[in-house]
């Protein structure tokens, strides 16, 4: 395996922080469903609520773990009750907005590049 340098590790990491803000930006700014179109059961699925909502499962499973949307578990599966992700979403709306600039610069502050 080819040993790079610390200017092409440096490029490395900074193409692939500019693929994560544009996956950031895509999925933030992705239009939420907040009006039912009827299809959907009154308990969702992990995958049923990405439909739902647009968001992307591995940020639901990241929400759940930190307690920011409402959920049930069912043995070990998590479970959504339609009204209630209706009610969180209009919530979201209020929300201030999400800067995946000061996220990712917040991050690099925090987390020391090892070189």
């Amino acid at each position: 395996m080819k040993q790079l340098n610390i200017e092409q590790r440096l490029e490395k990491i900074e193409e692939e922080i500019a693929s994560i803000k544009k996956a950031l930006e895509r999925v933030l700014n992705k239009p939420q469903a907040l009006q039912a179109t009827g299809n959907e059961p009154e308990i969702m699925t992990v995958k049923q609520l990405a439909q739902f909502t647009g968001i992307d499962e591995n940020m639901i499973y990241a929400n759940c773990a930190k307690g920011d949307i409402p959920y049930f578990k069912l043995g070990k599966q998590y479970r959504f009750k339609k009204k209630e992700i209706q009610e969180w979403l209009k919530e979201q709306k209020g929300a201030p907005e999400f800067s995946v600039d000061q996220y990712v610069d917040r991050y690099l502050q925090k987390n020391v590049l090892k070189a």
